[in-house]
């Protein structure tokens, strides 16, 4: 296998807080681990409170930079959670709209921080190897759902929650951006849309970016199948429409209120039987991280214990 020519000109990008901070710090390792050819740079929006030891980890294991979200989209979030009280705790999930000015870059690619990886992420990065368009996602639900054959109740779901009746929808868990995206003016634009004006017929008000992202881009992102964003909540659509099973996946998901680095509730697995595979494998890739013996420091159940500011990205449809 030929390895990717290393560019300085790509960079990783997560948002964390002391919440999410173990599961961040298994996505900069997974994605190490598994992508050595990496050289370029990784970045870190802190969309809550991020402690000097929460930093610490994260550099222990690469040099991660850290940035905070823009002064007007953190003044838009707020005027939006105002009026939208339920949009109050999934806030911060606005930040990722943060990916989209940084100019500097050939390829940004952006990762959910309770996302681990599990393969080669270098055709997210080498845009070419997949789709020469500057953006580049995996589909949501209700894509799922028209791939099975299912396009009005598709719309129907999108029409609820992104206030519009979309097609060709996609998750925003996963980003791979570049070219004409990567433009200060393009982040603007997706900033200026924090406004509830802009939630003006929409039911369900989970979405935050992704409805922003998907009204913004309709039609315009290339949708890759279900390896680069495989969502243990949708495993059972994505093995109907893509023929791919959970060993296929480059990046595991694991979107949900549930995280692997918490205690699950006693009846998880029971109910949903499918994810303890993904818990299972979390677990192992732990034990396997950098002075994982010593996780029961001081300093850890400190972090453990905060109460996280950011909310899941979830998919509250069924998986049939």
């Amino acid at each position: 296998m030929t390895m990717p020519r290393p560019r300085s000109g790509h960079c990783l990008l997560t948002i964390t807080d002391d919440g999410f901070i173990d599961g961040t710090e298994m996505l900069v390792f997974s994605f190490l681990r598994h992508n050595p050819w990496f050289a370029g740079r990784i970045l870190v929006i802190a969309g809550g409170p991020l402690s000097a030891a929460s930093k610490a980890r994260l550099r222990a294991l690469a040099p991660v930079e850290f940035s905070q979200p823009g002064a007007d989209l953190e003044a838009r979030v707020a005027a939006l959670t105002q009026a939208i009280p339920a949009l109050k705790r999934a806030g911060p999930r606005f930040a990722s709209l943060e990916a989209f000015g940084l100019a500097g870059f050939e390829r940004v690619v952006y990762i959910d921080s309770d996302a681990f990886v599990t393969g080669d992420l270098s055709p997210l990065f080498f845009g070419e190897q997949l789709d020469d368009r500057p953006l580049l996602a995996s589909p949501d639900g209700s894509r799922y759902d028209e791939l099975l054959g299912d396009a009005e109740a598709a719309r129907e779901s999108n029409r609820q929650r992104y206030g519009v009746a979309l097609a060709e929808c996609f998750n925003s868990g996963v980003l791979s951006i570049g070219g004409e995206c990567l433009q200060r003016h393009v982040r603007d634009a997706l900033v200026a849309s924090i406004d509830p004006d802009f939630w003006r017929g929409v039911e369900i008000v989970g979405w935050t970016d992704q409805l922003i992202l998907n009204r913004h881009f309709a039609g315009r992102a290339a949708l890759l199948d279900g390896r680069w964003n495989y969502m243990p909540v949708l495993e059972a659509k994505i093995r109907r429409a893509h023929r791919l099973h959970c060993f296929d996946a480059r990046i595991v998901h694991m979107a949900g209120r549930c995280k692997p680095w918490e205690t699950p509730p006693d009846d998880l697995f029971e109910q949903a039987p499918g994810l303890a595979k993904f818990y299972e494998l979390w677990r192992q890739l732990r034990a396997l991280l950098p002075g994982a013996a010593d996780a029961a420091s001081d300093t850890t159940r400190e972090t453990r214990g905060m109460q996280p500011v950011m909310q899941p990205r979830t998919e509250p449809e069924p998986t049939p």
